[in-house]
């Protein structure tokens, strides 16, 4: 069957159909491959009211076949071009990358791409093609939220509550640009709110005994193969080291048990070892990697 490879119109069917693919390729295997739910959708709907169309049409081009079946995407952020694809349709990796070398090159004269550990076929394909490995750059966790685990412990006078409780959005994006030492305002959240698995009962904080947030942390769910992905997990620099985000974390996993998910990602930055040494100890049942490749092309 013929692929072609066609312009992203920024369409709400066609985010549609990158999101579908992302959610069944974790059908195939619950291994980090393609993007999980949560950077597709903070990609998509976090910027939705604070980017024009060409922000998002300059970042992903598409492959469809003959019957309009979404086949692959390529998909970048301010660094890295990431390959996206159905299993099926391995074979237009090289394809997908000779598009991405011509047309994405960069005024730095390299394309940057990131690959699993475990991927040893798009591995050779990159070795192939000139790349270098240049290290690690991102540790992802998968973890059974039905494990058993310690209990939630929080300093007295502090309580976990969802933003469907909590209900201050303004106070949370004031966390938020506390924890990331970021500008983000209402037109951010107005727009993360309103992505399709974004709920304010899965959007957890810590109140502190003066009732304001101090740690936060969003669950994603995966709604067709009982998988969660917990992202962003933050704490506000004035709070931290109390044991706040190992207590959000432990409390979303108690949840997502209650609702039978069975697994549950958290990708964090491979040199962060304070995070790091948290996930670790959260007993994943798989870690992986992904490595930073790239080809200088001048």
């Amino acid at each position: 069957m013929t692929v072609h490879a066609v312009d992203y119109t920024h369409s709400e069917t066609e985010f549609d159909e990158m999101r579908n693919l992302l959610v069944t390729s974790y059908l195939v295997s619950k291994k980090p491959f393609n993007w999980r739910l949560a950077m597709a959708e903070n990609w998509n709907y976090a910027s939705r009211y604070l980017e024009p169309t060409e922000y998002f049409t300059s970042r992903a081009h598409l492959w469809k076949d003959d019957r309009g079946e979404l086949a692959g995407f390529l998909i970048r952020d301010n660094y890295f071009i990431y390959p996206q694809v159905q299993y099926k349709y391995r074979h237009l990796e090289a394809g997908m990358m000779d598009w991405a070398e011509s047309n994405w090159g960069g005024d730095d004269a390299q394309v940057n791409t990131m690959v699993y550990d475990w991927d040893s076929e798009r591995q050779k394909l990159l070795t192939q093609r000139g790349y270098e490995d240049q290290g690690a750059v991102e540790d992802v966790r998968i973890y059974d939220p039905g494990r058993p685990s310690p209990d939630v412990v929080l300093p007295p006078g502090y309580q976990i509550r969802s933003m469907a409780e909590y209900g201050d959005s303004n106070a949370r994006i004031d966390l938020e640009n506390c924890v990331w030492n970021a500008t983000l305002d209402e037109a951010w959240f107005r727009g993360k709110s309103s992505a399709p698995s974004y709920s304010s009962d899965w959007d957890l904080v810590v109140i502190s005994p003066e009732d304001k947030p101090v740690a936060a942390c969003l669950v994603w769910l995966y709604p067709n193969n009982q998988a969660a992905e917990i992202d962003p997990l933050g704490t506000h620099p004035e709070y931290r080291n109390r044991g706040l985000g190992k207590a959000l974390v432990l409390e979303s996993f108690n949840r997502l048990n209650a609702i039978r998910i069975q697994y549950t990602y958290i990708a964090s930055f491979t040199r962060d070892p304070i995070v790091s040494h948290l996930y670790s100890s959260l007993n994943p049942i798989e870690t992986y990697q992904g490595y930073h490749w790239v080809k200088r092309t001048a």
